[in-house]
């Protein structure tokens, strides 16, 4: 099973055991936008508009002639004519399911439970679902694939989709949560270089610096603004 940027994300981002993320739901739901952006264009759906190009505003992302997941098409429109920045931003909102990310996200999550790699447990009170947990479906062995992709790019293989995916768990602080047996300190170092990795196309390699650096903005106003909420 092939998986896309956001389904990896997606995926290596949920709890074994507890069946829910690992890191809070901004977080996740900026590292998901993230990961939407980093797909697009490396599948050439979306591109970097460059200085002086009619129509279109320089470091800007425009529409593409590239082919992707149809599940990602939707959010084309939503993010072209925006800067990396603000497509994050759009496609993250502020949470919830009625964002662009948060609709994305919960296809995502149904798709893994038809395809029987999570399973859906609900846990009920008075006929009311209060909480929802995604365990390992009977298709363990993608979950199970991705993990020792995951490790062995942490190891130095060469592998995008994961290397990218593995990038925008960095941007999101979420690499330690997601590998707790591994040195923080060496995943902190090697999260770095698969961030400033150069196995992109040129054009692609400046696109996706511009969504790391804009991850790390939005993340630092999220983690200001509560901290500022609860000291008021």
């Amino acid at each position: 099973m092939d998986l896309t940027i956001p389904e990896a994300v997606l995926l290596l981002a949920i709890d074994d055991e507890a069946g829910t993320p690992l890191i809070d739901d901004s977080s996740l739901g900026i590292a998901m936008a993230a990961a939407v952006t980093a797909q697009l264009l490396l599948d050439g759906r979306m591109r970097l508009a460059g200085a002086g190009e009619p129509g279109a505003e320089e470091g800007t992302l425009v529409a593409a002639a590239g082919g992707t997941d149809e599940r990602l098409e939707p959010l084309v429109a939503e993010i072209a004519g925006r800067t990396p920045k603000a497509a994050i931003e759009r496609v993250a909102g502020w949470g919830g399911t009625r964002t662009p990310g948060g609709r994305l996200r919960g296809r995502l999550m149904d798709d893994f439970a038809t395809a029987g790699v999570l399973a859906r447990e609900q846990d009920r009170f008075l006929g009311m679902t209060w909480r929802e947990r995604w365990e390992r479906g009977e298709r363990r062995a993608v979950e199970g694939a991705l993990q020792a992709t995951a490790r062995e790019v942490l190891d130095g293989r060469d592998e995008p989709r994961v290397a990218t995916a593995l990038a925008i768990l960095h941007g999101a602080k979420a690499l330690p949560a997601v590998f707790p047996d591994l040195p923080k300190e060496a995943l902190e170092r090697r999260g770095e270089a698969l961030a400033s990795a150069s196995w992109a196309s040129a054009s692609v390699r400046a696109a996706i610096e511009a969504i790391e650096a804009a991850m790390v903005a939005i993340m630092v106003v999220t983690m200001i603004v509560p901290m500022t909420s609860s000291g008021s």
